[in-house]
Formats: C-alpha cells, sequence, structure tokens
C-alpha cells in the first residue's frame, strides 16, 4: 500500500498535481517532472510530507525540440494524461495543478478568446505556435474539471509555506535531472 497517496486509507477525492520543467535552450531540449499528492498533504497543520517523500514520487520525462513555454504545457499535459490513466474514480473528484509557468496559468483566462479566433494570430493570420497544446489543454481540462494554481517560483525559503516548499523541491529536482541527462 502506497501510504503517501494513503494515509489514512480513505478515498482521495481531492488531489494537487504540482509540475515544473528546466530547458537547455541551447541543444532545446529539456525535463518536465511532476508530483501528484493529496491536498491533506499541505492542509494538515503539520505537514506529512517530505523531501524524500517528494524526491521519491516524482515522475520525469525528457522533451526535445521545445521552447521554455512549449516545455511548461507539454509537462502539464503529460502529468495530466498519466494521471488519467492511474487514477481510479471513486465519485467526484477535484484537481489542483500548480505551476510557476505564466502561460499554464493564464491558459484558462485566455480560453474564450482563444476560441472564438480559433487559435489563430490576429498578426500574422497563422495558426498560433502552440495551438496542438493550448487545444488538448482545454480538452482535458473540460474532462477532468482541474484548477490551475499559480506558485511563485524561487521564493526565499525563510518564507515558503508547505505549497512553496513542495514546489521548490519538484525545482530542483527537475534542475538535477536535466544535468544527469545532459552529462549523458
Amino acid at each position: 500500500m502506497d501510504t503517501l497517496f494513503q494515509p489514512d486509507r480513505s478515498p482521495i477525492n481531492s488531489l494537487a498535481l504540482f509540475t515544473d520543467v528546466s530547458l537547455d535552450t541551447e541543444c532545446k531540449c529539456g525535463i518536465g517532472t511532476y508530483l501528484f499528492v493529496p491536498v491533506s498533504y499541505f492542509e494538515a497543520k503539520k505537514p506529512v510530507i517530505t523531501k524524500k517523500d517528494i524526491a521519491i514520487k516524482l515522475k520525469f520525462c525528457r522533451f526535445e525540440n521545445t521552447s521554455s513555454t512549449r516545455l511548461e504545457v507539454q509537462t502539464v499535459l503529460w502529468a495530466l494524461d498519466e494521471i488519467g490513466k492511474t487514477v481510479p474514480r471513486h465519485g467526484p473528484m477535484t484537481l489542483q495543478v500548480y505551476t510557476d509557468s505564466q502561460c499554464v496559468a493564464g491558459l484558462q483566462g485566455r480560453r474564450s478568446r482563444l476560441d472564438s479566433c480559433n487559435f489563430i494570430s490576429q498578426k500574422t493570420g497563422q495558426p498560433l505556435k502552440n495551438a496542438d497544446l493550448y487545444r488538448t489543454f482545454y480538452e482535458l481540462c473540460d474532462k477532468m474539471g482541474f484548477s490551475v494554481i499559480k506558485v511563485s517560483g524561487h521564493t526565499p525559503a525563510s518564507s515558503r509555506d508547505t505549497i512553496h516548499h513542495i514546489f521548490s523541491c519538484v525545482d530542483q529536482e527537475a534542475r538535477k535531472a536535466l544535468k544527469r541527462w545532459n552529462k549523458k
């Protein structure tokens, strides 16, 4: 039994997804990483999740021919797809996606405008560079009903709450993973 995900063995219906990336701009490749945990792990008075818990539960994926914006969206989509395949649904579920990506955090607010222009740039008349990803994002949003919460990245350790602590660990591990993969 995976105690990180079911500490009290009750059904989980409020979940959190933390995503972050690390990009090598020279080779246009990067690492996306995510952590998937119950919201109860950071709403408790004393958080029960440790840095070690976070590190062993992280998932990583390498992406090529990408940019920073594209990598952020690709990572969220990959994580949502993985979660959709593995998480059994026991009744209604809420999912909160935590990211420091301005693009990902702003997508829900941009939806009506992007839909109305059919994902075509008003300046160039060409399809938006990441239109394929945005469409998939909206499809998954409709299907899974998640919300996106913008996290301030790179906050000083002294001012971090539990969410920022978790996000900082995800960020650090993404950077380490990119360094390891670049050494290969």
